[in-house]
């Protein structure tokens, strides 16, 4: 199919095999490199979905629970002071209302306030946010900014803010620095070798190619988030492997995994947001809840992955080209995961 309006790469999967992939527009414009597949490509809140099955696998092994005071985690850390004095995290955060986006904890880059990640860092350059705690300054300024502190608990309000905590305590429950531990807990054992958290400034392993993205002004974004993804953002993938995460994390085809019962809570309707519901960390159609699916969006990025329990099918978007939009794949391609 030839595409007026596309620039990304697409894949519909059942299970991990391939039903069609394809893609249209340029991965590098400098060297005039075509979009492909097999490419890597960033993922903005699409990560949300790679922190939530992370932060299961930690409560799997029995390091943590669901209903853990996240503040003392972070408090009897081997490195506290890090963290600062935390006045602004309550006591009542745990790791199930971060991941369901009922905790209260603000959202630092609030895209009803703001569409400029720039605009947020108020001038500090993005290659200084590197890890999670070095966010939550800009969390409790939004938390100073509140007519009412925590106003939002046990209400579903997106936050950003909410998943860099869960990077933060992940690592100190782990020992592990975030990035690494998504790569050894989930990226590693569910196959997906082109996924990672690679740096703007440094190339990325060897045999990934880590597709540019561009924004409206035909500008790339490299400059418009931050220099490494995190836990609520930035981590790069591509179709063939969003596949294999559905497919390993599906606890209906992996009933004897540690983390089976978590996931099925996690794909569990449990908030209504707008005409969908969200679980843990996942997003479940409103139509069908037979559906998951998690979605991105950043300067240069739209990220979606959807996939059908019953048909065990997925289909993945990721378009890097802000002047471009994804209308003509999921008109043609989200039928065939339907069943």
């Amino acid at each position: 199919m030839d595409f007026r309006h596309f620039g990304g790469v697409f894949g519909v999967y059942e299970r991990t095999a391939p039903l069609t992939t394809g893609g249209a527009g340029l991965a590098d414009r400098n060297f005039t490199i075509p979009n492909d597949p097999s490419f890597s490509y960033q993922t903005a809140s699409g990560t949300k979905g790679f922190t939530a099955a992370a932060v299961l696998a930690l409560i799997a092994e029995g390091k943590a629970g669901l209903d853990d005071c996240v503040k003392r985690i972070l408090a009897e850390s081997h490195e506290p002071q890090k963290y600062g004095k935390l006045e602004w995290l309550d006591e009542m955060v745990t790791f199930r209302s971060l991941l369901s986006h009922t905790s209260g904890v603000p959202d630092y880059y609030d895209e009803d306030l703001t569409d400029s990640f720039e605009d947020v860092l108020n001038g500090t350059p993005c290659y200084h946010y590197e890890k999670p705690e070095q966010f939550f300054p800009l969390t409790e300024k939004a938390w100073k900014k509140q007519e009412k502190s925590y106003s939002f608990r046990d209400v579903f309000k997106y936050s950003n803010g909410g998943f860099v905590l869960l990077a933060a305590a992940a690592e100190a429950v782990s020992g592990e620095p975030f990035g690494e531990y998504v790569t050894r807990h989930v990226f590693r054992p569910y196959g997906m070798n082109r996924s990672g958290f690679f740096r703007f400034d440094e190339q990325p392993p060897d045999g990934i190619v880590r597709a540019a993205a561009y924004q409206g002004n035909g500008k790339s974004n490299i400059y418009a988030v931050p220099v490494i993804g995190g836990g609520d953002g930035g981590a790069y993938t591509n179709p063939a492997d969003m596949a294999r995460f559905w497919n390993a994390l599906d606890p209906e085809i992996n009933p004897q995994s540690p983390a089976a019962g978590l996931v099925e809570e996690a794909w569990t309707p449990r908030q209504k947001a707008e005409e969908n519901f969200y679980g843990l960390g996942f997003w479940i159609s409103g139509k069908n809840p037979r559906i998951v699916f998690l979605e991105g969006f950043d300067p240069g990025v739209q990220f979606f992955s959807f996939y059908n329990r019953d048909t065990k099918r997925s289909l993945t978007i990721c378009l890097n080209d802000e002047n471009m939009n994804c209308d003509e794949v999921f008109e043609q391609y989200f039928p065939m995961i339907q069943g």
